[in-house]
């Protein structure tokens, strides 16, 4: 039988190959030692309280992070922020918050303009915020990647955000919040005549839960969305893209309206 013979320059070859990688792998660590390691991050803690007027106005801008905000009995604002970031980061973005007697400004990601660093993900610290508030107060927030839950509050609300989830709960006043593909989910308290929910998204789920006693005109305009209804609705007009309804049995006494690009809407 004939039998292969061995290749002794491939035997030499794969030999050789051994000290040559530990030597690429010595040099490649040396060329890394010289650079430095990564700082870790740091956490900066920061808490405030201010007195404000009934019905005033929270203001807040945050970038990423979550924010939580509750109402109470009390008549004072206590925020409470969690700040993630590097020592540079920390000391070079800093947390503003002024205030007056009718409203609480808060800005969670004020740049040092003397800092020439690069735009973008580095300008940004993640801040959490767990905000105490009195329970007839109006929220004006703008979010980017954050999310924010807020519970318990009276007022006329403004939220946007460009990809963050939102969550109103137990919340009673106008309401309009704006998305490009973070989900909504909203919970009124009541509903009254003054009862006004108005939210555009790109992509971003809407799922509406309102009493049974409401009532009012709800309409939803999108190219390619779909829209779901626990409520009875009486039509008033039904074209491809726009749909105007009727919820409930009574004159008008508020108003539901989506539009979306493919976000869904659900009532419940």
């Amino acid at each position: 039988m004939r039998q292969s013979a061995v290749n002794p320059c491939r035997e030499h070859s794969v030999k050789s190959a051994v000290p040559r990688a530990l030597l690429l792998a010595s040099i490649a660590g040396l060329a890394l030692a010289s650079f430095p390691t990564p700082t870790a991050a740091e956490t900066e803690r920061v808490t405030r309280t201010f007195q404000i007027a009934d019905g005033g106005t929270l203001r807040l801008n945050n970038f990423s992070g979550r924010v939580t905000i509750t109402g109470t009995s009390d008549s004072e604002v206590l925020v409470d922020a969690t700040r993630h970031g590097s020592p540079s980061q920390l000391e070079r973005v800093k947390l503003e918050i002024t205030s007056d007697r009718s409203q609480v400004r808060i800005e969670a990601n004020r740049r040092d303009p003397s800092w020439w660093g690069l735009w973008g993900r580095d300008d940004a610290v993640d801040t959490d915020f767990d905000i105490k508030v009195p329970r007839h107060i109006n929220l004006n927030i703008t979010l980017f990647s954050a999310s924010v839950n807020a519970s318990g509050i009276e007022g006329s609300h403004s939220i946007e955000s460009f990809s963050g989830r939102v969550v109103l709960d137990d919340v009673t006043g106008p309401i309009g919040v704006k998305s490009f593909s973070g989900p909504l989910e909203i919970r009124t308290a009541s509903w009254s005549d003054k009862e006004r929910l108005e939210v555009e998204t790109f992509s971003g789920s809407v799922d509406l839960h309102i009493p049974d006693s409401a009532q009012g005109t709800v309409e939803f305009n999108s190219f390619s969305g779909r829209f779901r209804s626990a409520f009875p609705l009486t039509f008033q007009s039904n074209r491809r893209r726009r749909f105007v309804g009727q919820l409930g049995s009574g004159s008008p006494v508020g108003s539901v309206r989506v539009k979306s690009f493919s976000g869904n809407l659900s009532i419940n």
